[in-house]
C-alpha cells in the first residue's frame, strides 16, 4: 500500500490489468518474465532420461522377441504367422519412439530449456497400437 501511495504522490498512474488501451499507439507489449540465469540441471536428470530410454528399449526388444517367437513356432498355422508379422512393426514403433524421445529430451537438457519434458500422447498411442495388434 505504501508503494502505491508513493507512486500516487509522484503523479504517476498505476496501470490496471483490465484497462484497455485508449489509442492504437498505446499498444505496448507487456514484457514477459524471462529467466536471467540458465536452469541448473542435476546429473540425476540425465540418468533418469537414460533410464526411461532403456525401459522403452526393453519393451521394444521384448515385443520383437515375442513376435519372432510366434513366427518361429507357427510353421503350418498361417494365422500365427500373420499375428507374429503384425507384432514386429509395433515393436519397431516402440523402438523408434524411444529413440526420438530420448534424443529430444537430451537435447533439451543440454540446451537447458525449461520444458515441458513429458509426452502425454505418445504412450497412449503406443498402448492403443499394442492393444489393437493383440486383438
Amino acid at each position: 500500500e505504501r508503494s502505491v501511495e508513493l507512486i500516487a504522490k509522484q503523479g504517476k498512474s498505476i496501470p490496471n490489468a483490465l484497462d484497455t488501451p485508449s489509442s492504437p499507439s498505446d499498444n505496448t507489449p507487456i514484457p514477459s518474465r524471462r529467466r536471467k540465469k540458465p536452469i541448473k540441471i542435476e546429473p540425476k536428470v540425465f540418468f533418469s532420461n537414460e533410464r526411461t530410454f532403456l525401459a522403452w528399449m526393453q519393451t521394444s526388444v521384448f515385443l520383437a522377441g515375442v513376435s519372432i517367437g510366434i513366427m518361429s513356432f507357427a510353421k503350418a498355422n498361417a494365422f500365427s504367422m500373420v499375428y507374429g508379422l503384425l507384432m514386429l512393426p509395433v515393436a519397431i514403433t516402440f523402438l523408434v519412439y524411444s529413440i526420438v524421445q530420448y534424443s529430444r529430451r537430451s537435447a533439451m537438457l543440454r540446451r537447458k530449456q525449461p520444458g515441458p519434458y513429458e509426452d502425454v500422447i505418445g504412450p497412449v498411442v503406443l498402448c492403443s497400437l499394442l492393444m489393437i495388434s493383440i486383438l
